[in-house]
C-alpha cells in the first residue's frame, strides 16, 4: 500500500530532465510576471497553442510572440498559478488549476482577472514545453 501511495505521489509531479512539472509551471508564472515574451513564446515551440475562449487559437512560437508583443505598455503586477491536478495524458501531462493576474493595461487602467487554466505539457530534448494552454472562467 505504501508503495502505491509513493508511486501516485511521484506521478503527480513528473520530472523532465530533473525539473518537476510543478516547478516549471511556477517558472512559467515567473516569465509572465517578468513579461518575458520571448521566454514565454519559446516554451510553446513551433507547435504549441494558446487557446482562449472567444479567440482563435494562436499556434507556434512566432505567432505567440507577436500576440504577446501586442500588449506593449501593459504592466503585470501579479501572476499566480495554482495547480489543482496533474494527470498523465498519453505521453504528455495535463495540468489544470486556477490563475490570477493583476496589473495595468497599456492605457494605465487597473485590471484584475482570474479563472481556470487547462494545459498540456510534454518533455522534449530541451525540457518541458507547452503543447496547449487554455484559460476559462
Amino acid at each position: 500500500m505504501m508503495m502505491l501511495l509513493a508511486m501516485a505521489a511521484a506521478s503527480a509531479n513528473p520530472q523532465c530532465h530533473g525539473m518537476p512539472i510543478a516547478g516549471m509551471v511556477q517558472d512559467y508564472a515567473g516569465l509572465i510576471r517578468k513579461q518575458d515574451s520571448p521566454g514565454i513564446a519559446h516554451l510553446f515551440g513551433k507547435d504549441g497553442i494558446i487557446d482562449n475562449p472567444g479567440a482563435n487559437p494562436i499556434r507556434g512560437e512566432a505567432a505567440i510572440l507577436a500576440m504577446l508583443s501586442s500588449f506593449k505598455g501593459a504592466v503585470v503586477k501579479t501572476e499566480d498559478l495554482t495547480i489543482a491536478d496533474v494527470n498523465a495524458d498519453s505521453k504528455d501531462w495535463r495540468v489544470t488549476g486556477r490563475f490570477h493576474q493583476a496589473g495595468l493595461t497599456p492605457a494605465g487602467k487597473d485590471y484584475d482577472v482570474g479563472g481556470s487554466f487547462d494545459s498540456t505539457w510534454t518533455c522534449s530534448a530541451e525540457g518541458w514545453r507547452i503543447r496547449r494552454m487554455a484559460t476559462g472562467k
